[in-house]
């Protein structure tokens, strides 16, 4: 419904609408809301209480708890790796976290024991779509992940152009891999850097196929690998998302 202004003067009981200057109304009066816009004043219908039952109060404890500890995580990240992500990747890595975490739904929550975290739900996280991971690196690096403190990763041999589809006006790529232990359910959440592999492809030119091992620290947590890779551009004035892109490439539990 829409009204002009200056509408006629209401009898001032059981209302909590209140006149101003020009004769319009603000406020409610029963289950109606007077709403000033410009030159207008509507009239909406005030929205339906929505009855919280346990589960919901439960689910909205959780969302929160989720929601902090993939702030912190990301903020851990950040700090310790250079990252090219989008405007809106935080809110896809916080339902990606809420996966990984698998957390307690109970009123109070409280974190899943490592045992019951799922971090293969990162695997293949997008941090930039403008330029996705997934149409870009053509090439998997494949991890032997053994009950053995040594993880060995080999890296396959890779050619700029072939394995690796760089943007319009590219001129050559820089591939940062990097290892670290991380346990996301507790209060402060830190990073433990393991190991990194550096790569640069040159055109015509192939990088020959590499083995990376490291080893892991006696710590509980998950163990991640992500990569970044960054193209090399002759202009100077090409946007930040199209000079890269991130993704986790491994994920997996260790020690628990």
């Amino acid at each position: 419904m829409l009204f002009k202004n200056h509408l006629p003067t209401l009898i001032k009981f059981c209302t909590m609408a209140r006149p101003i200057n020009d004769g319009t109304l603000s406020g409610a009066i029963g289950n109606v809301v007077f709403v000033n816009k410009g030159p207008y004043t509507y009239a909406r219908s005030k929205p339906a209480k929505v009855k919280q039952t346990a589960s919901t109060k439960a689910a909205a404890s959780t969302f929160g708890w989720v929601s902090q500890q993939d702030k912190k995580f990301r903020f851990a990240l950040a700090q310790a790796y250079p990252l090219i992500t989008d405007p809106y990747y935080a809110a896809r890595h916080r339902a990606c976290m809420a996966k990984a975490l698998n957390p307690n739904r109970s009123a109070t929550p409280t974190p899943a024991p490592l045992t019951l975290n799922m971090p293969q739900a990162m695997e293949g996280f997008e941090f930039n779509t403008l330029l996705p991971w997934a149409k870009t690196c053509h090439f998997y690096l494949e991890f032997a992940d053994t009950a053995t403190p040594t993880v060995t990763c080999h890296v396959p041999a890779l050619t700029l152009g072939e394995n690796l589809k760089p943007p319009k006006g590219a001129l050559s790529a820089n591939i940062n891999v990097h290892a670290f232990l991380v346990n996301p359910n507790v209060p402060d959440i830190d990073l433990t850097p393991i190991s990194s592999h550096e790569l640069t492809l040159q055109p015509f030119k192939t990088a020959p196929a590499s083995l990376w091992s490291f080893d892991l620290p006696a710590e509980d947590g998950w163990l991640l690998v992500i990569s970044t890779v960054t193209f090399k551009f002759e202009q100077a004035n090409v946007a930040a998302g199209l000079r890269g892109c991130s993704s986790y490439l491994y994920a997996s539990l260790r020690g628990a």
